[in-house]
C-alpha cells in the first residue's frame, strides 16, 4: 500500500514539474484548456495540481483571460539555484566600485538553458541610467552577456548551443550568420571581453566579461548598458579593462587561480 502511495506522489510530482517547465516556456500564461491540450493528463488532475500551485505562490492567474503564469515566487527559487557559490554576494563589492568608477549600472548573470539571466544590478549615479529587471533573460547571440559566456564555454559546449541556436534579426547590426558569429568568439576569447554595438537596441552599447570559479570554468558575467554617446567605440577598450579587472576580481573572491 505504501509503495502505491509512494509512486503515486512521484507522479504528481512530476505532473507539477512538467506543468511548470510548460509554464516557463510561454512567458504569457496559458489557460486550463491549453495546458491540458498540451500535457497527456486529466483536466481534474491538471485543475489540482494548477491550485494547488496558485494555492502555495508558485503560479499566478489573471483574472480576466485566466491564464496561469510563473510567480515570482518561484522565479526567486530558481536564481536561488543557478546562483551558487553565493555569486551574488561575492560580488556586491565590486559591482558597486565599478559602477561608481563608470557611472553606469553594472549587471551580473549566468547562463540558464539557452538565455542569460540577470542576478543582481547595482544602479549607476549618473542622472539617466538602464533599470533591469531581475530575472530578465538576454539571448545569446546579439547580446554582450550572451556572447561572452557563450565565447568562454568549452569548445564541445559552445558548438552545442550555436547549433541549437536559430538566430533572428532584431536590427541591421544583428549577426545571424553562425560562421560570423563563431569569428565573432574567437575575438571575444582572444581579447577577453564582448560588446553589443547597436546589436540589440539601436542606441544603446554593451560591454561583457566573465567570470570564473575555482576550477576555472565559466559560471557568470559582469556587464554594463548605456547610451552609445556614452560608451563610445572609442572608449571601448578603456572601459572594458575596468570590467575586466572586476571580473577577475569577483573571480578571485570566489576561488579562481589563473593558469599560468
Amino acid at each position: 500500500m505504501k509503495e502505491k502511495e509512494d509512486k503515486n506522489n512521484v507522479s504528481m510530482i512530476t505532473k507539477s514539474m512538467e506543468l511548470l517547465e510548460l509554464l516557463s516556456r510561454n512567458e504569457k500564461g496559458l489557460t486550463l484548456q491549453e495546458i491540458v491540450n498540451l500535457l497527456p493528463y486529466p483536466k481534474s488532475s491538471i485543475y489540482k495540481i494548477a491550485t494547488n500551485l496558485q494555492e502555495l505562490g508558485y503560479l499566478g492567474k489573471e483574472p480576466d483571460s485566466f491564464r496561469y503564469f510563473l510567480s515570482r515566487k518561484l522565479l526567486s527559487v530558481g536564481l536561488a539555484a543557478v546562483s551558487g557559490y553565493d555569486i551574488i554576494e561575492r560580488s556586491k563589492e565590486y559591482m558597486k566600485r565599478l559602477s561608481d568608477e563608470i557611472g553606469e549600472s553594472v549587471m551580473i548573470g549566468t547562463l540558464l538553458n539557452d538565455e542569460v539571466i540577470l542576478l543582481e544590478q547595482v544602479t549607476g549615479t549618473l542622472d539617466f541610467v538602464f533599470i533591469l529587471k531581475r530575472g530578465m533573460r538576454f539571448n545569446l547571440y546579439s547580446t554582450a552577456p550572451g556572447k561572452v559566456l557563450l565565447a568562454f564555454l568549452s569548445f564541445e559546449e559552445r558548438n552545442e548551443k550555436i547549433s541549437e541556436l536559430q538566430p533572428e534579426a532584431i536590427n541591421e547590426y544583428t549577426i545571424t550568420d553562425k560562421g560570423l558569429l563563431q569569428s565573432e568568439l574567437a575575438r571575444i576569447a582572444k581579447a577577453g571581453y564582448a560588446v553589443d554595438l547597436n546589436e540589440t537596441v539601436q542606441g544603446v552599447h554593451c560591454i561583457a566579461t566573465p567570470i570564473f570559479d575555482e576550477t576555472n570554468n565559466v559560471i557568470a558575467c559582469i556587464w554594463t548598458s548605456g547610451p552609445a554617446g556614452r560608451l563610445p567605440e572609442a572608449e571601448i577598450p578603456r572601459i572594458a579593462q575596468l570590467i575586466i579587472d572586476a571580473g577577475l576580481a569577483i573571480s578571485n573572491n570566489i576561488g579562481y587561480k589563473k593558469s599560468k
